[in-house]
């Protein structure tokens, strides 16, 4: 026989949201912590192949500088 207890009838209610709202929330951090994994995966594999471990990027003019001597320098007379 059914219970016209209304009280219990919520209060069970309740209970089986609360564990689908956490079953729910676990879930959604798990494909958050997966999707995270994945990103720096890909982050460190783009990093390690694609990294530049030689090259020489000229700051312009300084004592140290091979400045003017450079193959890509612009000549203003040259190029008028």
């Amino acid at each position: 026989m059914a219970s016209n207890d209304p009280l219990k009838n919520m209060t069970e209610f309740q209970r089986v949201w609360l564990e689908a709202w956490a079953n729910g929330t676990r879930q959604m951090v798990e494909m958050w912590r997966h999707m995270f994994d994945l990103q720096q995966n890909f982050l460190k594999k783009a990093a390690e192949q694609h990294h530049r471990w030689h090259t020489e990027i000229s700051d312009g003019a300084s004592f140290t500088d091979k400045y003017g001597k450079r193959s890509h320098d612009i000549d203003p007379e040259r190029d008028v």
